[in-house]
């Protein structure tokens, strides 16, 4: 086994107290002995403060460590790596987490208050010093971003990057296509076709899937890096520009968003038709959702929903040939075993109950929630000790070192509110049978009246998923009746919830 011994003494130390690193080494190095080292490498840092993190020696012990060259690691007391207690955390959990073993001559922390203290604290700062970590890491990239460097690494369709460089370069061959998207566009062909169009000619992606989306060509149509100007943090307040080789002009890439602006004019005053299923509906037979479309029969338009989707925006087309169900006959079908539902408070019961989650792994998850708290409360309350005791400054990483575990406690806190409350759906009374009879009546009463918004809000907090298999059969059929078609409804695991909320709402009115 490989043994380190790490000694330091300062000039104030050896002058006042008479330390000595020969001394440090001697114990050190007896107990590294003591407990199986056959060869000690010795760490010797003279005349320095420890209150200085950058020691030769400290560093090259790290370095050292950092390469498993190290198996046992033997030192007087955690003092001897810095004055600073953050310090002495942060350099005992990075030689733990390298799978060191730590060796204290003069300090036992199983058996002291202090000890145990300390090791109280590892979580914690841990944690801070990884918060830290991140936010120099985001500093570094942004001031990186400001000088021109790519900060990131750069995948864009179009270009290649070389990380150990930091230089981007046109891809000739993705280049030609991006140039084929741009000039089809602004030649007046849609996204869409366009998509078709490179799927067709078996154009590979960036990541060679061989498939691409009608997003996808929507992207590069809006991405201003293809005339030289890449937003890195594009979605911030501040930006930054980044200038990179242009594939487009700006003229192109100009008029290109042009045509993308007036489309967005002409699809926003562009009439829509209300679907009262809409986001609901899944056809079974190919597993897709099902969307309204129109569709015209013997020259009249008429509503409708269908799991066909066009080639540029999803792998899976639906069922084929296209399965078009009449949005009439559906909405009516639905909602008339919505009012059955409500018109009979005991089956509304038993629809309720079969959707309500176990309490078994909820209430085992909160246990574990509330432990935790109780550690990240232990936690702050003792670094809080300890700062008023002295031992540690009350600068800025202190502060924020506080701030990160109150942020903690207050995450932990919601999430067991939420499991709480979700404990709470397990636990039907009468009380909420009684409300469900309530509420069941007041809608009953106003069901003719209600307007479509009304009504699909109440659909969807009672329906969570309207499930389509097989077609219609047959060319005449009556208006509410869809021949051949099966049509279940799965009920919502949220609904007591919702009949609660609208009953307090209703006794504030």
């Amino acid at each position: 086994m490989r043994a380190a011994v790490y000694a330091r003494v300062s000039t104030e130390e050896q002058a006042k107290h008479g330390y000595s690193l020969d001394e440090q080494i001697d114990a050190c190095s007896s107990r590294a002995t003591a407990l199986g080292a056959d060869e000690i490498l010795v760490f010797r840092d003279e005349a320095i403060s420890g209150a200085i993190m950058e020691r030769p020696e400290l560093n090259r012990l790290r370095e050292l460590i950092a390469q498993g060259e190290i198996n046992l690691l033997v030192i007087r007391d955690p003092d001897r790596f810095s004055r600073k207690l953050v310090d002495q955390l942060i350099l005992t959990e990075e030689f733990e987490q390298a799978g060191v073993q730590l060796e204290f001559i003069d300090f036992t922390w199983q058996d002291t208050p202090e000890g145990r203290l300390f090791y109280s604290m590892k979580g914690a700062v841990s944690e801070y010093e990884r918060e830290k970590i991140r936010e120099r890491m985001t500093r570094g990239k942004i001031q990186k971003a400001k000088t021109g460097g790519i900060p990131i690494n750069f995948t864009l369709y179009g270009y290649d990057y070389s990380p150990d460089t930091g230089i981007v370069s046109i891809n000739k061959r993705e280049a030609e296509v991006v140039k084929y998207i741009f000039e089809r566009f602004i030649s007046f062909t849609s996204a869409a076709a366009i998509t078709n169009e490179l799927n067709e000619k078996g154009i590979p992606t960036k990541k060679n899937t061989g498939f691409w989306y009608r997003q996808t060509v929507r992207q590069i149509l809006l991405n201003p890096a293809y005339m030289g100007e890449w937003p890195y943090r594009r979605n911030t307040d501040n930006p930054i520009i980044i200038p990179v080789p242009a594939i487009v002009s700006r003229d192109v890439w100009n008029k290109a968003q042009a045509i993308l602006a007036e489309a967005r004019r002409l699809w926003g005053s562009y009439g829509k038709e209300q679907y009262l299923l809409s986001g609901i509906v899944t056809c079974s037979d190919c597993g897709t959702p099902m969307g309204g479309v129109k569709a015209k029969y013997w020259g009249r338009t008429v509503r409708g929903y269908t799991c066909r989707k066009s080639k540029s925006t999803n792998r899976i087309p639906g069922c084929t040939p296209s399965k078009i169900i009449n949005a009439d006959s559906l909405e009516n079908i639905v909602w008339e075993n919505i009012i059955e539902l409500y018109s009979d408070p005991e089956r509304l019961f038993t629809e309720i109950r079969g959707q309500l989650p176990t309490d078994k792994s909820t209430k085992k998850e909160i246990a574990k929630l509330e432990k935790q708290l109780q550690d990240a409360e232990r936690g702050r309350s003792q670094l809080i000790e300890v700062i008023s005791s002295g031992l540690v400054e009350l600068d800025d990483d202190t502060k924020q070192k506080l701030g990160k575990l109150k942020q903690r406690k207050e995450s932990l806190e919601r999430r067991l509110k939420e499991l709480t409350s979700e404990l709470r759906k397990t636990e039907f009374t009468r009380s909420d049978f009684n409300l469900i009879r309530q509420v069941s009546k007041n809608f009953i009463q106003e069901v003719d009246c209600l307007p479509f918004e009304i009504k699909q809000q109440l659909v969807r907090t009672t329906i969570s998923q309207v499930i389509i298999s097989g077609r219609v059969q047959g060319t005449y059929h009556k208006p509410n009746d869809l021949p051949g078609v099966e049509i279940t409804l799965n009920i919502n695991e949220l609904l007591l919830d919702s009949l609660r909320v609208v009953a307090n709402d209703g006794r504030r009115h």
